[in-house]
């Protein structure tokens, strides 16, 4: 996933100018879910893209991620579904990986 650095004057101006939906523009989400998958699927090495599928943002603020994965994984062509939660914060809650090959 790509992050763009946004400073604290664009996301006033934008979350006052759309309210909420200029927030959403705005809203910091964390650069972690390569490392997060790292970790989960127990690789060494990540080699490839990780692409946004589709994602939701609740009432609570709470944002779920839908991902696909495709690349190398400790050498080795996989591709891998990636499900992930992030608070109203951005904070990681949980993440889930499934290996489709």
């Amino acid at each position: 996933m790509d992050k763009v650095a946004v400073d604290s004057t664009a996301k006033n101006y934008w979350s006052t100018y759309f309210r909420e939906y200029g927030a959403m523009w705005v809203r910091d989400v964390p650069r972690r879910i390569k490392q997060a998958m790292t970790r989960e699927i127990k690789a060494t090495k990540l080699e490839g893209e990780i692409v946004p599928v589709a994602h939701d943002v609740s009432k609570d603020n709470t944002l779920s991620v839908e991902a696909a994965f495709i690349g190398k994984v400790d050498g080795v062509d996989s591709k891998i579904m990636i499900t992930a939660s992030f608070n109203a914060e951005g904070k990681m809650e949980s993440i889930d990986t499934t290996r489709i090959s």
